[in-house]
């Protein structure tokens, strides 16, 4: 399997959905930290995000590639991003092979 690079996309830019969009995104994770058997301060928000985005991707490996390269490309680590995507790419095609 190799990852697929989704077409260009454009937002529409609606500053007060990007808004809405952040507050429940924030109130999510303050959520899903108060879920843990740890205080809340103690639980990276970092872990959270990942837990969220699994959950939402039904822990699909090639999704959770996908997102995981988006995130860097978001961040403007496009070379990492680049590198990222080439050793998935060929972890996935190791993989495929060892299943057969």
């Amino acid at each position: 399997m190799t990852l697929t690079t989704p077409p260009q996309r454009q937002m529409a830019y609606d500053s007060k959905k990007v808004e809405t969009a952040q507050a429940l995104f924030a109130a999510a994770i303050d959520l899903m930290k108060q879920n843990y058997n740890a205080p809340a301060e103690e639980i990276p928000t970092s872990m959270v995000i990942a837990d969220l985005a699994a959950k939402t991707i039904q822990w699909d490996c090639i999704a959770a590639q996908d997102v995981a390269h988006d995130i860097l490309e978001e961040v403007n680590e496009h070379t990492l991003a680049k590198n990222f995507k080439e050793l998935a790419d060929n972890h996935n095609a190791t993989f495929d092979m060892e299943e057969a």
